[in-house]
């Protein structure tokens, strides 16, 4: 198969990977206007970064509830406090004038990755968003089964997250939760380019993340933090309070690759859930 053509912007998208999936993703070589604000955010999360190699999982002596003692840089997994994802239970109306999202997404050229860990589709730039004044680009996004977060403790059969970098080099998150019903032909045209073993990632063009969004626009938003190793505090996150539909068939085929990839909900701790 002919390797496949690499989007722009691969050393930021390779930091998001290492940041919400803990593998590493090489870096192709970028003029130094590119690489100015990115090589800032890399040497921000240099420690963080540096446990990617640690194996980690779902499940027995590398599962969620081991991850804190896998590696020094992991141990904010155990002694965080705003740790992510959380049951988006109670949560508060937000008043008249609060928050205020802009998803600001356009047609794309992607490729989809199997990274160990998720099926993963890194985007071309372009795409952002302004999340309470600040502008947030988009990266990428991947799925979980079942959804990470909860809502009145109830669990839906997936949940698709797109990670967004500032500059600065926080991220904002928005959750997307995927429920059984009509077969959505986005995923399904993503399904049908996960790459086999030996494989490169394909590209996918014209990819319309926009796609991906619930008609309405409500969401929860909460401050927390990546939901894999090194769970770093940095994620502000946003979670539409409507569904999208996929089919039975779709969730089971992402499932035959990954059964069970979602880290268990964690405490608030005085944490404010809001509600627009």
């Amino acid at each position: 198969m002919q390797a496949a053509r690499r989007i722009p912007r691969t050393c930021l998208g390779g930091l998001a990977l290492v940041l919400l999936i803990g593998v590493q993703q090489a870096c192709q070589p970028e003029t130094e206007d590119q690489t100015e604000g990115e090589g800032e955010m890399a040497a921000e999360h240099a420690e963080d970064a540096g446990g990617a190699e640690v194996h980690w999982g779902y499940e027995g002596d590398t599962g969620p509830e081991m991850w804190g003692g896998l590696d020094a840089s992991f141990a904010v997994c155990d002694t965080g406090v705003e740790q992510s994802p959380v049951d988006l239970t109670a949560a508060t109306p937000a008043g008249a004038g609060d928050g205020g999202l802009d998803i600001q997404w356009q047609p794309t050229e992607a490729e989809v990755v199997d990274n160990g860990h998720t099926i993963q589709v890194n985007v071309a730039e372009g795409s952002s968003i302004a999340l309470e004044g600040r502008q947030f680009s988009l990266v990428q996004f991947h799925f979980h089964l079942p959804s990470e977060h909860t809502v009145d403790g109830a669990a839906s059969p997936m949940e698709v997250h797109f990670v967004h970098a500032a500059e600065e080099g926080d991220l904002a998150v928005i959750g997307v939760f995927m429920e059984a019903g009509d077969a959505d032909p986005t995923i399904q045209s993503l399904w049908e380019a996960i790459p086999g073993p030996d494989e490169s990632p394909p590209a996918v063009g014209a990819l319309d993340p926009g796609s991906l969004l619930p008609e309405g626009r409500g969401y929860f938003r909460y401050q927390g933090s990546l939901t894999t190793p090194p769970c770093s505090e940095v994620v502000s996150w946003v979670v539409m309070t409507e569904s999208i539909s996929v089919s039975q068939a779709q969730v089971d085929a992402f499932a035959a690759l990954y059964p069970m990839n979602a880290r268990p909900v964690q405490p608030l701790n005085g944490r404010d859930v809001r509600l627009y």
